[in-house]
């Protein structure tokens, strides 16, 4: 039988670090279809949203609005510490935790195990990682 209370909306994730060191954040899996339906997603960005949605990060994409759209991912996926938590304390998120982020939202837990292979190689640096998705 269904149980509301057996849906698990959070999990603590093993994140990049900002030094090589991994962090621990909570997060959830918010939909991007519904972020972009509540106008979380501006109107401008829906292609971009798309594009992500459905082909992942590319090389060939608007960088700018791809930034963009994966800042407004974070901000609804993190749960513990929050994405404002972190801004008032004048910490930004890298490039490699927002696309480590979205690969969690769409993909799950699983998908991360990646860049931890990476981060065990190299020092949490995982430039060379390919990010599709």
């Amino acid at each position: 039988m269904f149980s509301v209370d057996s849906i698990k909306t959070s999990q603590a994730v093993s994140l990049p670090g900002w030094c090589g060191e991994p962090w621990e954040c909570v997060l959830r899996r918010p939909s991007i279809l519904t972020l972009a339906a509540n106008g979380a997603i501006a109107n401008p960005l829906m292609k971009t949203a798309r594009k992500l949605f459905y082909g992942g990060i590319s090389s060939d994409g608007d960088l700018q609005e791809e930034g963009r759209v994966l800042l407004e991912i974070a901000k609804a996926a993190m749960v513990s510490p929050s994405f404002d938590e972190l801004s008032a304390a004048g910490v930004q998120l890298t490039d490699e935790q927002l696309i480590a982020i979205f690969r969690f939202t769409q993909l799950g837990a699983k998908a991360l195990d990646r860049f931890r292979e990476f981060s065990g190689n190299n020092d949490g640096d995982i430039r060379d990682a390919e990010v599709s998705v």
